[in-house]
């Protein structure tokens, strides 16, 4: 009989280690996708391996899913319900449990398409759980692998451009601070996002200056993107 294979829930020191579960017991047709998806996911998550980022999903899943019961079901007992866990999915997978299987290709594939948006996983799953509940009519919530519908994915994509204008987005990765720039392609990106985020609100120069006081946005990127007059007023509000 063919022993079945050891899994842990502990990260492995190497990426390369650590990702061989996911070799296993995800489609390859998934995992070819992942390459194309570090430029556009999150940033907190582009210096993860797939592997290291999924497990943040599940965990951002179980948080956001035991909010969505307290709402929709019971405040009481969501304190109580069994919500997915690592441990949970990984002794599932040791097992070849085909339900266990079943939610780790969930967590993955709706963890892609976070990542293809460039949502963090919390916001991502929200925002998509508020999507389907809408048409849902069951008596249970829906699970990781309903939340990536294409209907609901366009939806989650306008939903984040208007969300983008509501609050600011921003990495508390030391690596994006200015202390700690090296000129490589995510930090860049994400000097890109700032610009982005300062240009939807009514007073980007003092959004910008306000970067540029935390350390997240250098001043000479700012001085070189934009006219004179603009940048005078960045300048007034520089500490």
């Amino acid at each position: 009989m063919q022993a079945l294979p050891v899994i842990d829930d502990s990260p492995r020191p190497d990426p390369i280690e650590d990702d061989l579960v996911a070799f296993r017991f995800i489609d390859k047709k998934l995992l070819a996708i992942d390459p194309e998806l570090y430029r556009s996911k999150w940033f907190d998550y582009r210096m993860m391996t797939p592997l290291q980022a999924t497990r943040h999903y599940i965990q951002a899943f179980g948080e956001v899913y035991r909010q969505f019961f307290a709402v929709e079901i019971s405040k009481k007992a969501s304190q109580f319900i069994k919500v997915p866990s690592i441990e949970e999915i990984f002794e599932g997978l040791s097992q070849l449990s085909e339900k266990h299987m079943m939610q780790f290709s969930g967590m993955w594939r709706g963890r892609q398409v976070a990542d293809a948006i460039g949502m963090p996983y919390k916001e991502y799953i929200h925002t998509v759980m508020g999507l389907r509940l809408r048409f849902w009519g069951q008596n249970h919530l829906p699970q990781a692998q309903h939340l990536y519908k294409a209907e609901d994915v366009e939806k989650t994509v306008t939903k984040w451009e208007e969300m983008q204008s509501a609050r600011l987005y921003l990495s508390d990765e030391p690596a994006y601070m200015i202390e700690n720039f090296d000129d490589i392609a995510h930090q860049n990106d994400y000097h890109e996002w700032l610009f982005k985020q300062a240009s939807l609100r009514g007073n980007p120069w003092y959004v910008l200056a306000q970067f540029i006081n935390d350390g997240r946005l250098p001043l000479d990127k700012v001085e070189a993107r934009f006219d004179p007059d603009l940048v005078e007023r960045v300048h007034r509000h520089i500490h």
